[in-house]
């Protein structure tokens, strides 16, 4: 793995770069990623440089005339090469999707300045990535080498392999093109409508799906259609309450065979302190102004086939609620694992306690930290 100090020095030089430029350009901070992370970034850049200019390369924003985006000039990308006044500045790549991520570092190597990838910037900035910062992120990997390496030794395929190796280089200093050669596409996560291709997780007939963090039902509706309708019964819980009216009102009838919980899952039953924002990231949250009910999957479910579950960093707290029936039934799992660096080693220690000799196999399926899934069977 990257040396840290070196690492240090890197994202210590990306911000005299950008001071030397006297600017930085930001490509295509209109896409999803770009919309969470790259106004903040362009804003902290400004307080740790003041003085310089920050520019949005962004056609989305230039031909909806949106000036109000955090940046302190809009161009289209056509300007790019031959506008003599962006000439030498530094490039900050925020493009999500993989055809765009690559079509904007082309443009970058065309280009004079430095050539950077957001959460490098991110990184040298300390924004967080998801709930930790890229330094925190780095540091665990590194003090926890060794019980990475003998995950990966447990892994039941190659690209699982391959994809452990690339998330763990990324984590080191923020550049994602590793994950180019082990990104799998994003419509295969969890499981697949496409019984031709091949999957980790493969759904049959008359399945028990339990899905924890169902949102606002994409994931319940995606199960369904990937059974072909043929289940025999889903458990759906999601804490968040404006997430789970959605999820009440988008998913049709099925003759009983779908219940709905308006809880979070965890290893405790309760009241749990909730970070309710009506979003994909809301949690169990100490710190959280609402309170949600909170049960254990032993108390509730008496049959699973397939566990899906994505609880922003709580998968392990799920699995010790869960111990039992786990044990009993041994589902085939889907498991998110990204949301902090360790979770990945929580989950298995877990699972080796409560489901020994269980196969996994890691996919990831996003240009970002998100989305890592371990699959269990």
């Amino acid at each position: 793995m990257t040396d840290p100090l070196a690492a240090l020095q890197r994202e210590a030089d990306l911000i005299d770069a950008c001071k030397r430029a006297g600017g930085a350009i930001f490509l295509a901070p209109s896409s999803s990623l770009g919309g969470l992370y790259a106004a903040r970034a362009a804003a902290l850049l400004v307080e740790r440089v003041p003085g310089i200019r920050v520019v949005a390369l962004d056609d989305v924003f230039h031909e909806r005339r949106i000036t109000d985006a955090g940046f302190d000039d809009v161009r289209p990308t056509a300007t790019f090469l031959r506008d003599p006044d962006l000439a030498g500045l530094p490039t900050i790549n925020c493009a999500y999707m993989p055809t765009a991520w690559l079509h904007f570092d082309q443009l970058q190597r065309l280009g004079s300045g430095r050539r950077v990838d957001l959460p490098q910037l991110m990184y040298a900035l300390d924004i967080p990535l998801v709930y930790q910062s890229g330094q925190v992120t780095r540091e665990q990997t590194l003090a926890h080498a060794a019980q990475f390496d003998a995950v990966r030794g447990r892994f039941a395929d190659a690209l699982s392999m391959r994809t452990l190796d690339a998330l763990l280089q990324m984590r080191m200093d923020g550049d994602r093109r590793p994950l180019l050669d082990v990104l799998c596409p994003m419509e295969q996560e969890y499981y697949s409508v496409y019984s031709a291709l091949e999957h980790p997780l493969r759904i049959g007939a008359d399945e028990h799906y339990v899905d924890i963090g169902a949102y606002r039902g994409d994931t319940v509706k995606k199960f369904r259609a990937a059974s072909r309708h043929r289940y025999a019964t889903i458990h759906a819980f999601e804490p968040d309450p404006e997430n789970f009216a959605a999820l009440q009102q988008g998913l049709t009838d099925d003759d009983g065979r779908t219940t709905l919980y308006n809880a979070a899952v965890a290893d405790v039953a309760g009241t749990l302190a909730f970070d309710a924002q009506g979003t994909m990231g809301s949690r169990l949250d100490g710190s959280g102004s609402a309170r949600v009910d909170c049960v254990r999957l032993d108390d509730l479910i008496e049959h699973v086939s397939v566990l899906k579950m994505d609880v922003e960093g709580a998968e392990a707290k799920v699995l010790r609620g869960g111990a039992a029936l786990i044990g009993r039934c041994r589902p085939r799992m889907a498991i998110t694992c990204y949301h902090h660096a360790l979770d990945l080693l929580d989950i298995v220690a877990e699972l080796d306690r409560i489901m020994p000799g269980a196969k996994l196999r890691l996919r990831h399926y996003a240009m970002y930290y998100f989305d890592s899934v371990l699959y269990v069977e």
